[in-house]
């Protein structure tokens, strides 16, 4: 059984033989111990795509929606989907990058008045059908070559809106220009609805993501009145092609879902959450009681345990998952949002394998159980070793 079958079988909820890793990765330094990647040469596209697809079978990602770039920022790639698709002008926008982060540096507007001026236009089906049906295939491709499954992956509407005009004057919208708002999200819905059926119409992977980050660690950025009445709506836009396919929806906001979980789940009828953030933002194992048949994709901390925890950390974390809810089905283990730079290459390395040598059904309970145990003890051992050799210094 190859990876996409396991995958597919694992989304109806089908008897399978192991449990699947799923993540978003970008981490340069995993590029290069593990795809053989060179930050002497240039890469085209092809083959950025190779060097990610075998990195991820290397170290034990089965599932994944990202190819990672270490040179180009993904924002770059936005602003030219906006120039291309909304026909904005190229010459009134551009990104500045420094490191591993990027931002939209210039804008043709700063005003409400000014925004109205330089509004995007509708994108046109056919034209986005026609960029996403040839690169979506393309890396799916190169991808299954190297028995890993890549999902389709959007951007909500919100979340695309307040970006392209700047978080503080989408606010400030929200309430003084709620037409100019309404606009902006028809575009961006529209958008990610025209990838979403054109990647129905081509996907042999059956699942579709949509990233929209309307959650901090406290809980709704958004007022949630606002969110049901403007998102919901044009969420509905980019499931409908993917339901009337029979294939699956993940949704992603970061932070606390708090009471944003029955718009997803019951409204929505969305099937799965990514991620689930700890740190007291979200507690798994509640969210998996109160909706046993959702799927859950991630939860081992990338705030705490994956940077700064110890290998064991790192495996105690990670059974910990595989016992309490593996043998339920419906969970695709990975890191609470993504593996960024701040994590060190062996901590991701051991989450997936701990994942491929422990998830394997039936689940043996007794045995991760006897490990956790053993890595407690490991653990107690090596803080009174360090406080030990602290006092001696005092």
């Amino acid at each position: 059984m190859n990876n996409l079958e396991r995958f597919k079988k694992a989304l109806n909820w089908e008897p399978i033989d192991r449990i699947l890793t799923y993540d978003y990765l970008d981490n340069k330094q995993i590029l290069i111990d593990h795809g053989g990647y060179d930050e002497n040469r240039t890469y085209n596209f092809e083959e950025l795509v190779e060097v990610n697809a075998g990195t991820w079978k290397k170290i034990g990602v089965d599932v994944t929606r990202s190819v990672y770039d270490p040179i180009n920022h993904w924002m770059g790639g936005k602003i030219n989907n906006w120039i291309r698709f909304f026909r904005v002008n190229p010459d009134e926008w551009s990104v500045s990058q420094a490191g591993e982060t990027a931002w939209i540096s210039k804008r043709p507007f700063r005003t409400l008045a000014e925004l109205e001026k330089h509004m995007p236009q509708l994108p046109v089906y056919e034209e986005v059908r026609e960029w996403y049906q040839p690169f979506i295939r393309q890396v799916q491709q190169i991808h299954s070559q190297n028995d890993v499954v890549f999902i389709g992956a959007v951007e909500g509407p919100i979340t695309d809106a307040y970006t392209y005009m700047d978080m503080e004057l989408f606010a400030q919208a929200i309430y003084d220009a709620p037409e100019l708002v309404a606009h902006v999200m028809d575009c961006t819905g529209m958008f990610s609805a025209h990838i979403a059926r054109a990647f129905a119409e081509v996907s042999d992977v059956p699942l579709l993501f949509m990233g929209e980050d309307i959650s901090g660690s406290t809980g709704p950025i958004f007022n949630p009145k606002f969110v049901r009445k403007e998102g919901l709506p044009r969420w509905k836009w980019i499931t409908a092609p993917i339901k009337e396919k029979g294939m699956k929806f993940l949704y992603h906001t970061d932070g606390r879902y708090g009471k944003f979980l029955p718009l997803i789940f019951d409204e929505l009828e969305a099937d799965g959450l990514n991620p689930i953030e700890r740190n007291n933002c979200n507690d798994i194992f509640e969210i998996r009681k109160e909706y046993p048949h959702k799927m859950l994709f991630g939860n081992v901390c990338c705030i705490h345990t994956l940077p700064y925890g110890t290998l064991g950390d790192v495996e105690d974390e990670t059974l910990e998952l595989i016992e309490k809810i593996g043998p339920q089905g419906g969970i695709f283990i990975g890191s609470s949002s993504e593996v960024h730079e701040a994590i060190p290459v062996e901590n991701a390395v051991t989450m997936y394998r701990t994942v491929h040598e422990y998830g394997n059904y039936p689940i043996d309970i007794d045995r991760i159980r006897a490990r956790r145990t053993d890595l407690r003890k490991k653990n107690a051992l090596k803080l009174r070793a360090d406080q030990e050799n602290a006092e001696k210094f005092l």
